[in-house]
């Protein structure tokens, strides 16, 4: 049976959030990074792809400008510590090579130090129909373990520092396995409002809505007018009545055991 999620209290507060899109950590795991940041974590967030696609009626070089703004300003206002943009192309992730966005994140893992990594499960593949979803949990939970060999190249060829995280905390649609869940009702009104500064990907979105509906033969222009001139409230209407958001958490209760047995403070 799952658990409420209650937050560990390393000496190192770090943890590094690996998204595809701009919008993923508030849709996916927005609640868990506002609970982590109210207790004094310090969360860094890594967005793969440039989302030059999600948008309607403007150019991809628009479309980028604006979800970058969007995606930094929404960060700052949850106290994200630091965003980091690879930039690869958006909705074509598939064809990339794990293993180069594997190497990136390793190095980004020995940078950071992070306590916990959290990004997409990487065995949710029967409810996950984003490719660009699907390798950057593949990639980031391989770096996981293999950003801790001391022969393991990073993307610059070199180990300079290797490390492992303690925790892997994995979101997605539906998580293979729910171990925990965080409320989300304390943080509603930060998420709408965070959810909310995403207007350009918020338009697309009702947009594609609307695509579908005029094909069976409805409207959604009163959906169009909503979304334009009153983004917080969409934003309410994708939350809808959840009240959770679900989590597989991979934690080192082995290592604490040994480390009970064995270990030596230093």
């Amino acid at each position: 049976m799952a658990k409420e999620l209650s937050l560990p209290s390393p000496r190192s507060k770090v943890a590094l959030v690996a998204i595809a899109h701009a919008d993923d950590l508030l849709l996916f795991c927005g609640a868990t990074v506002l609970n982590l940041i109210a207790n004094g974590w310090h969360v860094h967030v890594v967005r793969v792809t440039d989302d030059r696609w999600d948008s309607w009626g403007i150019s991809t070089k628009e479309t980028i400008s604006n979800n970058f703004k969007e995606f930094t300003e929404s960060m700052s206002q949850i106290g994200v510590a630091s965003v980091i943009d690879f930039g690869y192309p958006t909705d074509v992730l598939g064809d990339k090579s794990e293993v180069s966005l594997r190497e990136q994140f390793i190095d980004l893992i020995r940078e950071l130090k992070p306590y916990l990594i959290m990004t997409f499960d990487p065995d949710s593949y029967l409810h996950e129909d984003n490719e660009d979803h699907k390798l950057v949990a593949r990639a980031m939970s391989e770096a996981s373990w293999t950003a801790g060999f001391d022969k393991h190249p990073g993307a610059h060829g070199k180990v300079y520092s290797p490390h492992l995280p303690i925790e892997k905390w994995y979101f997605g649609r539906n998580v293979a396995e729910v171990t925990h869940f965080q409320d989300l009702n304390p943080y509603v009104d930060q998420l709408t409002n965070a959810i909310g500064i995403h207007k350009t990907m918020l338009r697309n979105m009702v947009f594609q809505l609307h695509l579908q509906a005029n094909f069976l033969g409805y409207s959604l222009d009163r959906l169009i007018s909503l979304v334009e001139e009153s983004p917080k409230e969409f934003a309410k209407m994708i939350i809808g009545d959840r009240n959770r958001e679900e989590l597989r958490v991979v934690d080192s209760g082995k290592l604490f055991r040994i480390m009970e047995k064995f270990g030596d403070a230093l």
